[in-house]
């Protein structure tokens, strides 16, 4: 049968040409008889005849082909199961109608028909159709003895309806002369005509008409030869409705499917297949093509097949289709690189993502067959591309082979890095196309309203851990091999019936509720041992996300879960508000009393409902009514409506109420964090401020009440769209938002990059990552007197002039700077970095002036947009409010702080006096007296701190946290020097001191003190002298200035014992990694002990661990512990070691501790000694016991014994 396409192509383009003489590959035409029959025979040689009358060619096929991987030949001179076709070519519909008896009488003088044949080579047949995926196999499925199996093909030169050429009219026509023919087809055993319409220089039409369908069109196969059916692979359509769609390109084969369903049933799930086979016509006399070829004749093709599709989805005759599908089939071999494969594709679609997901496309399939070498071996394959959730392309090889027990071929996994099988695997390769199921339907509706399908989002974590990892190995930080598996463990969180949190299994999609909860370990590069974390998620495809009692009670019992264990808690926000109901059952049967019932614009007096229908509601409790009688009539009027169903309105704002408050409880005791994906109503907003940390996706809201709602309010269309009141132009610039990001995947991913700063538990250790850039570095990047960026002083910058590759270093780690709140209060620069591989929070200041602009209010017609520019170095209202509230996320983080202090003081005009500037000030003052993690800081190079500034953050506010420190060429001070010369060196004192110091002047003045002078000289000196004092007082004016400058030089800030050390700014890195690492450690040794003894504040600790150190070292070495490092490696290595000597010091602290409890409770409840003796002597054994009787008697000895007589040794046993 494989044999027949190419002879058919040449035969028919010779024959329509008129030539005189034909070949085939495979076989000979011969004349049958005096019909003018061409047959083709097994013999090889060709054979020449003329062509006077219409010619049908009779092919008797000779094929061989593995059915179930076993030879099986028929020949058909000699087999009496031969497969008859004939091949003729007409000049019109005139002449087929006269020669159509030509061709029945090749089959009446065919052999027996295939109903003689025997069973087993019918089988053959059978399954030989099966495997090649013949078109007409697939209406052969219930196939009987007597299955009708010979072919006609028949090509008209010219159109059947002439100039009328379209696709209904020459329908029309060829069914109008199929019909009247159908016995004849049928009494000869015709399985399919299909007629061949020629069209010049165009491609041929193709129609189809099958037995199977009574001889009417398989409009599947339009424009299609039927031989081919089988490399479209149309028979996996199988689920399927398929429409076929005309396309002006006639190598793609466009299909409409609508997923069959029961009589009655609404059908949701529709979809556009596009099928293409890519031959090898260019390389002929080649064995193979080259994966360029694969790959720019497959992006060719994509983008035709996008283009259609985007058309389709435009007709309004089609209804929104999901899952859209594109396959290829690539005919010639294809050398292929298996190492390059997976990026190249991966490349390719990413470069066309946006379109593939605009356009619904899920899943691309690419059947090929592969060379792994040149002279290497066929492999059949198959590489399935497929993007459910909209973000990651999941790409599956596979190759084709048989399962001997299924007798069947099927898919089995091929070259798939993660080791996994595919879900193809052991699939036949046949199967059908899946419909849609409840996820996919699901997913739909979440995409549509722009955001992720809630179960959709453990892949999102999934995806983005293994992102985090790969750019953790390609920054040289670890290597691939060092990535653990699995990466995360997700268990559900779900209520019993006693409303307790219990840890499920259980299939995505199974929630009841609009709220999703997890509870998931996540394998990350800062925690390779793993980290868990609180996942609570809106389903927005419930109930549109809304808050109803249900979810409020998983939303808290998830949240106090977090708490009790110390974990993190992450929100995933798309919700609109807490529910809105009514009582449907009430809705359906209230009446309405009118004031006239013939005039209802005249008003009503109240709702009811009929006796018999308050019977049906009043066992439900549904409604409070009144028996009234009107109009002689009984009735019940509804005063209270309840409603059978709960959470119909206050009830969810009780249950809203409850989860702000447990939100506001959990961001003082975990660390919270907010994802904002489509929108966030009422409720839901207020959660994710009360969680304070949020990351908003670029097109989602927050806002209390939607745009529509608000003009109705207003009476007029005043905002367009949610995006005026909440978008993230709103958010983002407010400081509500810290972070924006395009989609839900990159805001996953930025959770877990916000993450990865923060301990696992609140009382966990820091999470260190190893990092690549040395700590034992310079800081290479100094800061100028002339103002700067900031964040390059912080993270380094790409050396002036130089290559990108050619880096600057700053102070921290390269690549670890993560900056928050950036667009808000820009003259404040916060954030999370890492200093050797150690978190920490960040606060610096922007020495360049920023503009501010306010947006104008639409619902406000006076109102305009108004830009104000503010003055670097110095803190206004909005950076005030933006440092305190950096300080108090990082001291609940449990992150170290360093602040690179570069004020010149607070904005002190009308305007920002009036914005609350000396509130927000405060703010700082409250947030630092209470952090709770090492505090440094640090006065950098060329920086200033003065006035109000330096008081709001000085080390006295929180003496056991805080640290100040200075660079050598830094300045503090109350005022500037201009403004102390202003005030304390005024002209006078300039005057005083030129005359001190400047010899002209001194000479001058010497001369004016001679008695002998005349008016004239005396007068003359004077002139002198003020013009000498005019021409020095700029440089003496400067003078004053460095006077003054020097006043707040960093050896004076030492001297006055008001910071720790000047430091030399390139240097500073690694003292402070140093400095850093031993106050965490002493402050694990001050936690540790607290814990033990509440009475250690951290000075006494400190005092403490001092003495113990120098117990160890003795006096000759006490110098070290002004040695950082060297306190802090031993610190570390004793903390660590159960038996060291510290260790062994803290269990005496601890038992000591307990001693002075227990005395104290016994002074304070004298009555209850006995009671409290006899209840530890319970808990004792009897060892103890024995010893603790010992001892009793021994102290009642010493009490009886006279004075002065010695104690009386007795001897003891056991312990």
């Amino acid at each position: 049968v494989t044999s027949w396409k190419p002879t058919l192509e040449l035969c028919l383009e010779r024959i329509i040409s008129g030539a005189g003489s034909m070949s085939g590959s495979g076989g000979s035409l011969k004349r049958a008889g005096s019909s003018g029959l061409s047959v083709l025979s097994d013999e090889t040689s060709p054979v020449t005849s003329p062509m006077k009358e219409p010619a049908p060619l009779m092919m008797r096929s000779k094929h061989s082909s593995k059915v179930g991987f076993q030879e099986v030949t028929v020949d058909g001179d000699s087999h009496p199961c031969a497969r008859i076709g004939v091949m003729s070519a007409f000049q019109n519909m005139d002449s087929l109608t006269q020669g159509f008896h030509y061709l029945m009488e090749a089959f009446g003088k065919a052999v027996p028909s295939p109903a003689m044949c025997s069973s087993q080579l019918r089988r053959s047949r059978q399954s030989l159709q099966s495997f090649v995926g013949l078109g007409d196999a697939s209406h052969s499925s219930n196939a009987v003895d007597g299955d009708p199996s010979h072919i006609i093909n028949v090509a008209l030169l010219h159109s059947p309806t002439g100039s009328r050429a379209d696709d209904k009219s020459v329908l029309e026509c060829l069914q109008n002369f199929i019909s009247p023919r159908k016995q004849t087809l049928q009494e000869n055993e015709i399985r399919r005509v299909t007629f061949i319409i020629h069209q010049g220089t165009k491609l041929p039409k193709y129609f189809t008409f099958r037995a199977s369908q009574d001889f009417n069109e398989d409009s599947i196969y339009r424009h299609l030869e039927p031989g081919l059916a089988f490399q479209l692979e149309l028979k996996r359509l199988a689920n399927f409705d398929i429409e076929l769609i005309s396309t002006p390109f006639h190598h793609m084969h466009f299909y409409f499917g609508a997923a069959k369903s029961s009589a009655g049933q609404k059908v949701v799930d529709h979809r556009f297949f596009v099928r293409f086979i890519v031959r090898n016509s260019d390389f002929s006399g080649e064995t193979h093509a080259s994966y360029t070829y694969m790959q720019t004749q497959g992006e060719r093709l994509l983008l035709e097949a996008l283009d259609e599709l985007e058309v389709a989805m435009g007709d309004k005759k089609f209804p929104k289709t999901d899952c859209n599908h594109i396959f290829f089939n690539f005919v010639p071999p294809i050398l292929i690189d298996l190492d390059k494969i997976d990026s190249q594709l991966r490349s390719l679609v990413a470069h066309h993502s946006r379109r593939l997901i605009q356009l619904r496309v899920t899943q691309c399939e690419l059947k090929l067959t592969l060379k792994l070498t040149p002279n290497g071996k066929n492999i059949p394959a198959r590489v399935f591309i497929t993007n459910d959730s909209g973000y990651f392309a999941d790409i599956r090889m596979y190759t084709e082979e048989e399962d001997f027990n299924k007798r069947d071929l099927v898919f089995v996994s091929f070259n798939n890095k993660d080791g996994e099988e595919g879900p193809l695997h052991g699939v036949s390769i046949m199967s059908p196309y899946e419909t849609k199921g409840l996820l996919q339907n699901r997913r739909y509706a979440a995409q549509t309203l722009l955001t992720t399908y809630v179960y959709d989002f453990p892949n999102l974590f999934y995806q983005a851990v293994k992102s985090l990892w790969k750019e953790h190995a390609e920054r040289g930080d670890c290597a691939l091999v060092d990535i653990p598996r699995p990466l995360i463990e997700v268990t559900e969180l779900v209520l019993d019936k006693n409303e307790k949190i219990q840890e499920v299994k259980r299939p995505p999609g199974s929630n009841k509720i609009g709220m999703v909860a997890w509870k998931m370990k996540l394998y990350t590069p800062e925690c390779k041992s793993g980290r868990e974390v609180v996942i609570i998620s809106n389903d927005i495809t419930h109930q549109i996300g809304s808050f109803g009692p249900d979810e409020d009670n998983l939303f808290n019992a998830a949240s106090l879960l977090a708490r009790s264990l110390g974990l993190p808690r992450l929100y995933l926000a798309a919700n609109s508000g807490a529910r809105i109901g009514l009582a449907e059952e009430v809705k359906s049967i209230f009446k309405v009393a009118w004031v006239d019932p013939q005039k209802p614009d005249e008003g009503f007096k109240y709702l009811y409902v009929t006796p018999a229908d308050y019977k049906k509601i009043s066992a439900q409790n549904s409604i409070h009514a009144e028996l009234v009688e009107e109009d002689g009539q009984a009735r019940y009027k509804i005063m209270d409506i309840y409603g059978v169903k709960h959470g119909l309105g206050v009830e969810n704002l009780r249950g809203s109420g409850m989860i702000a408050g447990e939100s506001s409880a959990a961001y003082d005791e975990i660390f919270t964090l907010s994802l904002v994906s489509c929108r966030s109503i009422g409720i839901g907003a207020y959660l994710v401020r009360l969680g304070q940390r949020v990351i908003q996706v670029e097109a989602s809201d927050i806002i209390l009440t939607g745009a529509a709602a608000l003009n109705k309010v207003l009476g007029r269309k005043v905002y367009s769209s949610n995006a005026q009141l909440g978008g993230t132009q709103i958010m983002h610039n407010n400081g509500v938002s810290h972070m924006t990001v395009k989609d839900d995947y990159e805001g996953v991913r930025a959770m877990l990059t916000w993450l990865s700063y923060v301990p696992k538990t609140r009382s966990s250790p820091l999470p260190v990552l190893l990092t690549s850039d040395p700590v034992l570095r310079p800081v290479e990047f100094t800061p100028t007197k002339a103002p700067y960026d900031p964040r390059h002083l912080l993270a380094g910058r790409p050396k002036p002039g130089s290559a990108t590759s050619n880096w600057e270093r700053g102070f921290f780690d390269r690549n670890s700077f993560c900056e928050t709140l950036q667009p808000w209060a820009q003259t404040v620069v916060c954030g999370r970095a890492r200093l050797g591989g150690f978190p920490v929070g960040v606060i610096a200041v922007e020495t360049r002036s920023v503009e501010v602009t306010e947006p104008a209010d639409p619902a406000n017609p006076d109102s305009e947009t108004k830009t104000h520019s503010q003055a670097g170095q110095v803190w206004y209202p909005d950076s005030a409010f933006k440092t305190a509230q950096a300080i108090r996320d990082f001291d609940r983080e449990g992150l170290p702080l360093f602040i690179f202090a570069n004020w010149r003081g607070f904005s002190g005009g009308m305007r920002d006096m009036f914005d609350e500037v000396l509130k927000f000030g405060a703010l700082i003052v409250d947030a630092l007296r209470v952090y709770q993690q090492p505090c440094f800081v640090y006065i950098p190079p060329k920086g200033e701190l003065r006035g109000g500034a330096w008081v709001v953050l000085d080390p006295t506010i929180n003496p056991d946290a805080m640290e100040l420190y200075a660079d050598k060429e830094s300045r503090g001070g109350v005022l500037e020097p201009e403004g102390i010369t202003a005030i304390k060196f005024r002209a006078r004192d300039l005057q005083k001191t030129m005359h001190r110091i400047d010899p002209i002047c001194i000479g001058l003045l010497t001369d004016l003190k001679q008695t002998d002078l005349s008016k004239e000289d005396e007068a003359a000196l004077k002139q002198k002298l003020a013009d000498r004092e005019l021409a020095i007082t700029p440089m003496y004016q400067q003078v004053a200035i460095q006077f003054a400058d020097l006043h707040d030089t960093a050896g004076r800030m030492l001297e006055k014992n008001v910071i720790h050390r000047a430091l030399d700014w390139r240097n500073s890195r690694t003292f402070f990694y140093w400095r850093l690492r031993r106050r965490l450690e002493e402050f694990a040794f001050w936690r540790h002990l607290e814990s033990k003894d509440k009475s250690y504040t951290q000075q006494k600790s400190i005092n403490l661990l001092h003495r113990w150190f120098l117990e160890e070292f003795l006096e000759a070495k006490a110098h070290l512990w002004a040695n950082n490092e060297c306190v802090a490696l031993w610190l570390q290595k004793q903390m660590a070691d159960s038996n060291s000597i510290l260790q062994q010091k803290l269990r005496r602290v601890e038992r000591d501790a307990i001693s002075a409890q227990v005395s104290c409770l016994l002074e304070q409840n004298s009555g209850m000694a006995l009671e409290l003796a006899l209840t530890v002597i319970h808990h004792l054994s009897p060892t103890q016991v024995s010893r603790v009787a010992q001892d009793l008697a021994s102290a009642g000895g010493e009490r009886r014994r006279p004075k002065g007589a010695l104690p009386v040794s007795t001897p003891r046993q056991g312990n």
